[in-house]
C-alpha cells in the first residue's frame, strides 16, 4: 500500500441545490479549489459532508465524483457507512471501492455498538479488507453516533496489517497521539488530528496532519503548518485559524459553507440537512477579515 502524503486533508462540505439534492457542479468546483489551495487530499463523505445525511447511493455518487474530478491529483478517501453485521459492512466497502477512492474509511463508532467490546471489531476489519483487497483503509473516530476511543492496542493492531494507512484520530490528547505515531512505526499507517487547536505540538510528536473542519476553509494555511512545523509563525496561524474554526462551531456546517463561498466564490447555497442554522454573513467576513490580516502579516 502506498503510503499518503503528509498535510492537511478537508473533511469536504457536501453542497446542495435550493430543491435539495448534491449539487455535483458545486462539489466539482469545490473540488478544483481545495486542490488548487493546496490540499494533500480530500476526505468526502465524512461527518462534515454530512453523510449520515446521505443515503448510501448519495454517499457513492459524491465519492465517485470526487474521485472523478481530482483526476489523480491528490488521493481521495471516503467512508463505509453501514451498520449492518460484517457481511452488510463487506458488501458496503466493495461497493465503495468500486467507486475508485484510494482509501475506504471505516468508522469506528458505526462498525461498534457502544455496548460493543472492542473485541467485536476485528471480525468487520477482517471481512472489510477481504472485500476490498486492492485498496488502502483508514479509521475514523468520528464522534456521532457515540464517541469511541479506540485502544492503543488497537491501533497497533490495524497498522500490522500493512493495509492500513489513514487514522483520524480524535482524542485531542498529544499523549495519546504520540503513542498511536508510536504504535504505527514502521507501517504504512498515519495519524491525521483531527483539531486544529493544537497542530503544531501534535507535528512535534509525529502526527502527519490535519483532517478537520477548518481545512474547508483555509486548506493552504493548514498545509502551510504542516510543512513549516514548530515555528513562531506556524503557531500564530494556528491560533488565528482555532479562532475561526471556533467561531464557525455554533453554526456548523452552514457557516464553513459561507466562509467558503466567501473566499472562493463557488456559487453554492447555504443549505444542507445536517444541523441546518442561520449565518450571520457579515460576522463571518469580519472573521475572514481577521484571520486573512494575520495570514498576511509574514507567512
Amino acid at each position: 500500500m502506498s503510503t499518503l502524503p503528509d498535510g492537511a486533508y478537508p473533511v469536504m462540505l457536501t453542497p446542495f441545490t435550493d430543491d435539495g439534492v448534491v449539487d455535483v457542479d458545486g462539489l466539482d468546483r469545490f473540488t478544483d479549489w481545495l486542490i488548487d489551495r493546496g490540499a494533500a487530499g480530500l476526505f468526502p463523505v465524512a461527518l462534515s459532508g454530512e453523510m449520515f445525511e446521505l443515503s448510501e447511493p448519495e454517499r457513492l455518487d459524491v465519492a465517485r465524483r470526487v474521485v472523478q474530478r481530482a483526476a489523480g491529483r491528490v488521493p481521495v478517501l471516503a467512508s463505509v457507512v453501514e451498520f449492518g453485521d460484517a457481511e452488510a459492512v463487506a458488501a458496503a466497502t466493495a461497493r465503495l471501492a468500486e467507486t475508485g477512492v484510494d482509501v475506504v474509511v471505516l468508522i469506528a463508532s458505526v462498525l461498534l455498538a457502544e455496548s460493543d467490546p472492542e473485541s467485536a471489531l476485528w471480525d468487520k476489519i477482517d471481512a472489510a479488507l477481504a472485500a476490498a483487497p486492492e485498496v488502502s483503509f483508514g479509521v475514523y473516530e468520528c464522534p456521532l453516533p457515540y464517541h469511541r476511543i479506540l485502544s492503543t492496542a488497537a491501533v497497533s493492531q490495524l497498522a500490522s496489517t500493512g493495509r492500513f494507512t489513514f487514522f483520524k484520530e480524535t482524542s485531542h490528547d498529544i499523549a495519546t497521539m504520540a503513542e498511536r505515531v508510536a504504535a504505527s512505526d514502521g507501517t504504512p499507517l498515519k495519524v491525521f488530528n483531527a483539531g486544529i487547536e493544537s497542530l503544531v505540538e501534535s507535528l512535534e510528536v509525529g502526527v502527519s496532519g490535519l483532517s478537520g473542519w477548518i481545512v474547508n476553509v483555509y486548506p493552504e494555511h493548514v498545509q502551510w503548518i504542516v510543512e513549516n512545523g514548530a515555528t513562531a509563525r506556524a503557531r500564530e496561524l494556528q491560533t488565528a485559524l482555532d479562532h475561526v474554526e471556533r467561531s464557525m462551531g455554533p453554526t456548523y456546517p452552514a457557516s464553513a459553507k459561507e466562509l467558503v463561498e466567501q473566499r472562493a466564490g463557488l456559487g453554492w447555497g447555504l443549505g444542507g440537512r445536517w444541523q441546518p442554522r442561520d449565518v450571520d454573513a457579515a460576522a463571518m467576513s469580519q472573521l475572514l477579515a481577521g484571520a486573512d490580516a494575520i495570514a498576511a502579516g509574514g507567512r
